[in-house]
């Protein structure tokens, strides 16, 4: 599926990964929505290109999403891609006085649940539609093998991986593409200061568009790539390097 002439929803989309998103994918497209919570950051987005249009909603918030949701539907029917791409990281370990026990649902719900909502959301939409349409769902490494810190991090990623590909299958007698895309560490607000030998988003987001664009169902970004290969030749060592990253 061509990422082009297209009307794209993107979550996340204020910084990071999806700000990346909307600069490569806003010059060649014709409409990119925009979920994010912060408004100034959304403001900018609409002055710096025409086709862009933005709408404020706390996706961990199921009446947000389900009326933000149901207004795009609405306004925009030719959508065609979701690119699920809005998540938070926090990193104390669960024993550490600086774990917050109420950042658990909060994390759970950005991370995980409310890509499934707006999946099945969306779902009836695209199955209507005349032409292709895709999923890009923006995991982790760490979705495969966990790391030591962000637990809760790590199983919303693995767990939408396991969403990913499951909900693929349901989609194989349709027209409608389920992508995983599977990151190493990247360079973004949400790891300054953490890891090493990251990639630049802007590396990262070509390699995502690059690998939807070639039909992949898991598009395995950088360093990732060597996964699967080690993985077989040597799980423990994956499980090893993984749980220091």
């Amino acid at each position: 599926m061509q990422l082009k002439e297209r009307t794209i929803l993107i979550t996340g989309g204020t910084s990071g990964i999806g700000k990346e998103m909307v600069a490569q994918l806003a010059p060649v497209n014709k409409t990119i929505i925009v979920i994010a919570t912060n408004p100034v950051k959304l403001d900018e987005l609409k002055r710096n290109y025409r086709n862009v249009v933005t709408y404020q909603c706390s996706i961990d918030r199921k009446t947000e999403v389900e009326e933000t949701i149901g207004d795009i539907l609405e306004r925009y029917k030719d959508l065609a891609v979701v690119v699920n791409n809005a998540g938070i990281q926090m990193t104390p370990m669960l024993h550490e006085k600086e774990f917050s026990f109420d950042s658990i649902e909060t994390e759970v719900a950005i991370n995980l649940t409310a890509q499934i909502w707006i999946s099945a959301l969306t779902l009836g939409h695209f199955l209507d539609l005349e032409g292709p349409a895709a999923y890009i769902n923006v995991t982790s490494g760490l979705g495969l093998y966990p790391k030591k810190y962000s637990t809760v991090y790590c199983a919303t990623k693995a767990g939408l991986l396991s969403f990913t590909r499951s909900f693929r299958y349901q989609l194989e007698t349709t027209s409608i593409k389920a992508h995983a895309a599977i990151l190493p560490l990247v360079e973004t607000p949400m790891t300054e200061g953490r890891g090493k030998g990251k990639i630049s988003a802007r590396r990262a987001v070509s390699e995502i568009i690059k690998g939807v664009e070639k039909g992949k169902d898991d598009i395995y970004v950088g360093k990732t790539k060597w996964m699967p290969t080690l993985s077989r030749i040597s799980p423990t060592l994956m499980a090893t390097i993984m749980k220091g990253a």
